[in-house]
């Protein structure tokens, strides 16, 4: 059986995502919240959140990977491999890296931190404030049998979650990390066309959360197609198509976007594993730095063989 509550819960960041995540641990009694760390360069943001829900503040980033066993990634995707690259020599045997910064890679993260440390990288979404999330997540290549069952029992307490090969994350993350921002306003729009027509706004908008929840829970549990489920019902006046095509053209934009990300924190990592400015190389594997950004970004892998044979024959990395 797998103990969560002997641990203490890190956050780099203390944005929306974090802040959600450390009420979810809390509410369901996994932490104490002088057991959840937090940083944020934001003061304003650090001392709203530690007034709002007791956590402990940390002076910075590595203060938080000094006390923490289990380390939340909470920062932008950008600012994810600068932040790794400070808190590097504070890390330590037996922690858990669980990464919910879009677009930033297990490999990428296991070439940061320059540790085999296991890490996770899942998708967050909103509702795992109320352990209704739904969390995709896929693995880093250092994580074993007890570090897996560890991961799925954290990732539990805040809903669903399942595991998808990590070139699966982008169109994930298009559907349930942005997802909430689609159907709150088919709630709103409900409610307040039930409002409109008499309906008392409180009644009205209990009615729309629970027709929403209702009808995704039918969808998951009667075991029949929707079109089936649809036609059990008298009265149909929705234009399906211009629905249909509305909704995917909001996932379509939000996969772009998510790939945009993706392309951004590929192209600076890439950049810096292949010398532009980033000293770190020489103290890595030059075999494994290679794969890592032949994965990560093809276009550098031209500038890193020009490179590699340039130390071949000059002892150097630098023209």
């Amino acid at each position: 059986m797998v103990v969560l509550t002997d641990r203490r819960y890190g956050f780099f960041g203390g944005g929306a995502i974090a802040e959600a995540f450390a009420r979810r641990l809390i509410a369901s009694g996994v932490a104490r919240p002088e057991h959840l760390i937090v940083h944020d360069l934001n003061g304003a943001t650090l001392e709203r959140l530690v007034s709002a829900l007791g956590l402990a503040g940390a002076p910075g980033n590595r203060a938080v990977a000094e006390q923490s066993d289990v380390l939340f990634i909470a920062v932008p995707p950008l600012d994810t491999l600068p932040v790794l690259a400070q808190v590097r020599t504070a890390l330590r045997d037996g922690q858990l890296i669980a990464s919910l910064a879009a677009g930033v890679t297990t490999a990428q993260i296991e070439l940061a931190i320059e540790r085999p440390l296991p890490v996770v990288r899942l998708i967050p979404n909103l509702p795992s404030w109320i352990g209704q999330g739904m969390n995709p997540y896929c693995l880093g290549r250092h994580v074993n049998p007890g570090d897996g069952a560890q991961i799925r029992a954290l990732l539990d307490v805040f809903g669903p979650a399942v595991e998808i090969p990590e070139d699966q994350m982008a169109v994930a993350t298009a559907l349930t990390a942005v997802g909430p921002t689609y159907v709150f306003p088919i709630v709103r729009a409900l409610a307040d066309a039930a409002t409109e027509r008499g309906l008392s706004p409180d009644v009205a908008l209990s009615a729309a959360c629970q027709l929403v929840a209702g009808s995704a829970a039918l969808v998951a549990g009667a075991g029949r197609p929707i079109d089936a489920l649809a036609s059990m019902i008298g009265i149909h006046t929705l234009d399906e198509a211009a629905a249909r095509r509305l909704f995917v053209a909001a996932v379509s934009d939000a996969h772009a976007k998510v790939e945009a990300v993706t392309s951004k924190v590929a192209a600076a990592a890439a950049a810096a594993v292949a010398g532009c400015g980033c000293v770190l190389v020489e103290r890595l594997t030059w075999k494994m730095a290679c794969e890592i950004v032949r994965r990560m970004l093809p276009s550098s892998w031209s500038h890193m063989s020009r490179a590699s044979r340039l130390y071949a024959t000059s002892g150097s990395w630098w023209p």
